[in-house]
């Protein structure tokens, strides 16, 4: 009989492909895997997925949304290139500009001065995120600067105010360029020691193929300056609408529909820059999904994921060449949000799923770029953003009043070898349609709140402290009083600031005291490609049983299909690892005792507490009799 084993613990570490002198077949789990939701392979292992918890605005162990309580348009870093090195994390609704204390874990609001019309924008639509850049002041001061396409202007922070860039009362150095006053643009970038503002409104003209640029940033002011020596505007040569720009080592990509195009410095202190055109095999549709990370710019289109070096542009949806097209909203490209992961190696798309119904993004989509593995969220994040800042939380601090489920070492779900992560420290961060920022990667919850009343109705009302939507499906516990309901998986129905409805009749349970925690359920599923490697034989498939190798702090269940039937032929083999035992990882095995053109093997778990990880899978399969076809 042979073995064949998919996350196989190699040693040195690393996977392996091929056959080893003891007789086992490893298989890359890049190919071993057709769906993973809500997981992700990561050094070896199979996992569900990490959580995220609230970032800032913690009015003792009450977390708050930003004061305006609407979307998150951006999230930034206002780093000081100077000397100092301060890094100052901003966030921007569709509203306001707010600033992270460290010392108070709140997000503060920075005033507006009174050319700025208070608490507005001009932001109407979910997809006109915001782009900003620091910027420094012809005398070094540190400022950031931000527009977009959907705000009425150019603003900039000044750490104390939000002005307008372009107003002489607020920045008098600014000098408008010849063709006209400047209004916005949709994305800007520092670079070249100059302000670039891409797709600029000049005079009523949105250039959609072009860059505007100031003068070099001198003592004179020449940064802030669009009419000197130095500054014009550059187009692309094509009548494609410029669809999102990342900087990628020292150059900007520009994509567009088609194709993309690279911005070049050119030693010529009149003309600075040069733009030529990258090879492409498609382009790009959502001006906000171009991230960038290890000299690749990725990026989104309606036919598929882009990359390119700055020599060549190629898909890299090769697991997934349809995704796109057949899953995205494509009347909501445009809402499509990119972020990247450095803790996990993993780009982030946050998306609208054509099938939801909602009117936001619902899904993420993620690639590891390590393992070369796909994996699909269902997170409802607006944006994606990275940071330095957050509490330095030590061990005789940690209590309930930082986090709810900290009030008992036997009520939390921490990884508690990750608490105390601080300054310097890059986090991963996302912001939300209600105004409200989360850390990735921190814990297992998924976001739990503590309850603070139930009512007594058809359908219970719950008082929480937390962000939960309609469609969200939720794990309660330790409840005191209203007992009935703990334990339960339910489905939040309705959702009005703190209060939330969900499918429970408690007009017979009894009445609440205290206490309760709300978790949300996350659907994890993994399935491995359909499975017979005998079929270049003309074989079929014997399989007598699969091993799983299972860490102890969950149980998952297994379905086994055979030749992609819609019904399994067997289904809830449970894997429940013995908590008793003091070993970390345990083998579970699971009989098939099945033979087939080919098997599918779909491992999933509805799981509000604990994480799953699978270490490794093994096959044991034989050649079986010659194949229907």
């Amino acid at each position: 009989m042979d073995i064949y084993e998919i996350i196989s613990k190699a040693n040195p570490p690393g996977f392996k492909t091929g056959l080893d002198n003891s007789g086992v077949n490893f298989l890359d789990p890049a190919d071993a895997f057709e769906i993973l939701k809500n997981g992700f392979i990561f050094r070896q292992e199979l996992k569900s997925r990490k959580g995220f918890i609230q970032f800032g605005n913690r009015l003792g162990n009450q977390p708050t949304d930003l004061a305006d309580e609407t979307r998150v348009m951006g999230i930034f870093e206002n780093i000081d290139p100077a000397g100092s090195g301060i890094r100052e994390l901003l966030v921007i609704t569709k509203k306001y500009l707010y600033s992270y204390d460290s010392g108070t874990q709140l997000f503060d609001q920075i005033p507006m001065n009174s050319a700025v019309a208070i608490g507005d924008f001009g932001i109407v639509s979910n997809d006109e995120y915001v782009s900003g850049t620091t910027y420094l002041t012809k005398g070094g001061l540190k400022r950031f600067v931000f527009t977009g396409k959907g705000m009425s202007d150019i603003y900039f922070y000044d750490g104390t105010d939000v002005k307008r860039f372009t107003n002489a009362d607020d920045n008098s150095d600014y000098e408008a360029p010849t063709e006209g006053a400047l209004t916005k643009a949709t994305k800007i970038h520092w670079y070249k020691e100059r302000l670039n503002l891409f797709v600029p409104v000049i005079a009523g003209v949105s250039y959609q193929q072009g860059v505007l640029y100031s003068g070099r940033r001198t003592n004179l002011g020449n940064g802030d300056k669009f009419n000197v020596s130095g500054a014009g505007i550059l187009s692309a040569d094509t009548y494609e609408l410029m669809k999102g720009t990342i900087a990628l080592g020292d150059s900007i990509i520009m994509k567009f529909q088609s194709s993309d195009w690279v911005l070049e410095k050119v030693n010529d202190a009149n003309n600075p820059y040069f733009i030529r055109k990258i090879p492409s095999v498609i382009g790009t549709d959502a001006t906000f999904s171009p991230v960038s990370w290890a000299y690749e710019a990725k990026s989104l289109g309606e036919n598929g994921l882009i990359t390119t070096d700055g020599r060549r542009s190629v898909r890299f949806d090769n697991k997934i060449p349809y995704y796109t097209r057949e899953n995205f909203d494509p009347k909501q490209m445009e809402l499509t949000y990119g972020g990247f992961n450095r803790e996990l190696g993993q780009f982030m798309f946050a998306y609208l799923d054509k099938e939801s119904g909602n009117d936001t993004q619902d899904k993420v989509l993620i690639y590891n770029y390590e393992e070369s593995t796909w994996s699909v969220y269902d997170q409802r994040f607006s944006v994606f953003g990275e940071t330095n800042a957050g509490s330095d939380d030590v061990w005789n601090t940690i209590d309930e009043t930082i986090k709810d489920s900290w009030e008992r070492w036997d009520t939390t779900d921490e990884i508690w070898n990750r608490i105390g992560l601080g300054e310097n420290v890059q986090k991963t961060l996302a912001g939300d349609n209600e105004g409200y920022v989360y850390q990735l990667n921190v814990d297992y919850d998924d976001y739990a709140a503590s309850v603070t009343a139930i009512t007594q109705a058809a359908n219970a009302v719950l008082t929480v402290d937390g962000a939960f939507k309609v469609g969200d499906r939720v794990y309660i516990r330790d409840v005191v009083g209203m007992t009935e309901i703990n334990e339960q998986i339910l489905t939040v129905t309705a959702a009005t600031g703190a209060a939330i409805t969900v499918n429970f009749d408690s007009t017979d349970a009894t009445a609440y005291t205290s206490g309760g925690l709300v978790t949300k359920v996350i659907d994890f599923e993994a399935k491995l490609t359909p499975f017979n490697p005998y079929r270049d034989q003309g074989r079929k498939c014997f399989i007598s049983h699969i091993e799983f190798l299972l860490n102890n702090s969950g149980s998952v269940f297994v379905d086994l299909y055979e030749d992609e039937e819609e019904t399994p032929f067997k289904r809830d083999i449970e894997l429940k690892p013995d908590n008793t035992l003091t070993k970390k990882r345990e083998w579970i095995t699971a009989i098939v005792d099945q033979e087939s053109n080919f098997i599918n093997i779909r491992i999933r778990k509805a799981n509000a507490l604990q994480p799953i990880v699978i270490s490794s899978i093994r096959i044991h399969c034989s050649p079986g009799a010659l194949t229907d076809g």
